[in-house]
């Protein structure tokens, strides 16, 4: 092929006209350069924001099962404390069946007091878990106000459920 012969005015030309096309091409990496980096640095923001979400997710996860098994072995214990209370109840039902306390009305049919005391109570049927709150409710405010049952009959009866209640381990 023939070399095609410019002249000097056309090669400035040429070589002014690629490198003004080469600043602008400069012009426009560099700016892409600029954008491809800031990506970067979002990317990297990004990557480090979810890592630091999963490290407290999987921390999360990792409390929540150890509180269900808290819980759970919480439950076990209320299960076995409802179950040793309710052990209790039946002896203390059971050691005070034959202990009359003052001021509890009976559950059905009420009889005439034997004489005026105090601590002489209606006719009732046995205690058991129907009237269990009653009769525990009772007890208490005899403890409680022991003062008000100071007669011999009252001291005899208050011996009587100690007695009674004497023998129950809790």
């Amino acid at each position: 092929m023939r070399k095609a012969r410019l002249s000097g005015v056309e090669m400035l030309t040429i070589k002014h006209q690629r490198a003004s096309n080469g600043l602008e091409h400069e012009e426009e990496i560099k700016q892409l350069d600029d954008e491809i980096k800031d990506l970067s640095e979002s990317n990297s923001q990004v990557e480090a924001d979810m890592i630091k979400l999963r490290t407290q997710i999987t921390t999360m996860e990792t409390n929540l099962k150890s509180i269900e098994e808290e819980n759970k072995v919480i439950e076990q214990q209320n299960e076995s404390l409802l179950h040793e209370l309710a052990n209790l109840s039946h002896s203390l039902i059971n050691s005070l069946a034959n202990v009359q306390l003052p001021h509890m009305k009976p559950l059905e049919k009420e009889l005439p007091l034997r004489n005026n005391s105090c601590l002489q109570m209606h006719q009732q049927e046995s205690l058991g878990d129907q009237n269990f709150d009653a009769y525990v409710t009772t007890l208490t405010d005899i403890y409680t106000n022991q003062d008000q049952y100071q007669s011999a009959e009252n001291k005899a009866l208050l011996e009587n459920i100690k007695q009674a209640v004497q023998g129950i381990q809790v």
